[in-house]
C-alpha cells in the first residue's frame, strides 16, 4: 500500500517578518476496506479508540469517517458530530464536525482545523465521536487499519447507549470501529498560522 503524506504550507509571522514553512502532517489512521464493511448507528453515544503516543505529537485537525462513495451518504456528512480526545479520563480538547461538506475530505475522513494541542510521549489517550446517523467503518475480517509509527493502537471503546458525548469506556473485544481520526505533526514545531485549505496530498 502506498504511504500517503500530506504537506501543509503555512505562513509564519515572527516580529513583523514573514517566511514560508513546510511541515509534514499525517492522518493517525489510514484504512483499506471493502465496499460493505460499514454500519450506521441510530443510538446517541460515543465510539472511539484508545492509543499510546510513541513520541510527542502536535494535533492540528480532528475528523471522522465519511462514506462518500455511497450515494445514500454523499455528499458530506448527514449530521454534525461532537469529537474529542481524553487523557486520564479528562477531556483535553473537543470540537464539532459540521454536517455537509464544510470539513476537508482526506482519504475517507472529513476534518476540521483545531487550535494546535500536544500529546506526550508514553501517555495513553482516547479519541471518540458521537455516532448517530452517519456510518462508521471497521471489522477485523474486512477492513484493515494502518497507524502512523508515532502512535500504537490499543483497543476500540464505546459509551453506553444514549449516553451522548462522553468518554467511551466499554471495551469492544476482537472488533474495531473507526469513526474518529486526527491529523498529527510528529516533528516538534510551533504552528502559528495555518489552514486545512492549504493541505496538499502527495504519494510516495
Amino acid at each position: 500500500m502506498k504511504k500517503k503524506r500530506i504537506a501543509l504550507i503555512m505562513l509564519f509571522v515572527v516580529f513583523a517578518s514573514t517566511s514560508v514553512v513546510r511541515a509534514e502532517i499525517f492522518p493517525a489512521v489510514t484504512l483499506q476496506r471493502n465496499s460493505n464493511d460499514y454500519g450506521v448507528h441510530g443510538t446517541n453515544r460515543t465510539h472511539g479508540w484508545e492509543f499510546t503516543a510513541n513520541e510527542d505529537l502536535q494535533i492540528i485537525g480532528l475528523g471522522i469517517f465519511d462514506l462518500e462513495e455511497d450515494l445514500l451518504f454523499a455528499p458530506g456528512l448527514l449530521y454534525s458530530h461532537e469529537i474529542g480526545i481524553w487523557h486520564d479520563g479528562e477531556l483535553q480538547y473537543s470540537t464539532t464536525i459540521p454536517a455537509g461538506t464544510e470539513g476537508v475530505l482526506i482519504d475517507q475522513f472529513r476534518y476540521v482545523e483545531t487550535e494546535p494541542f500536544w500529546l506526550t510521549t508514553g501517555e495513553t489517550y482516547v479519541i471518540g465521536n458521537t455516532t448517530p446517523g452517519d456510518p462508521f467503518v471497521g471489522n477485523d475480517n474486512l477492513a484493515r487499519i494502518t497507524t502512523i509509527p508515532s502512535i500504537t493502537y490499543e483497543r476500540t471503546l464505546f459509551s453506553p447507549s444514549g449516553s451522548g458525548f462522553t468518554l467511551p469506556t466499554v471495551v469492544q473485544d476482537e472488533f474495531y470501529l473507526f469513526g474518529p481520526n486526527f491529523l498529527a505533526v510528529p516533528e516538534p514545531m510551533t504552528l502559528v498560522l495555518f489552514g486545512l485549505g492549504g493541505l496538499l496530498l502527495r504519494s510516495c
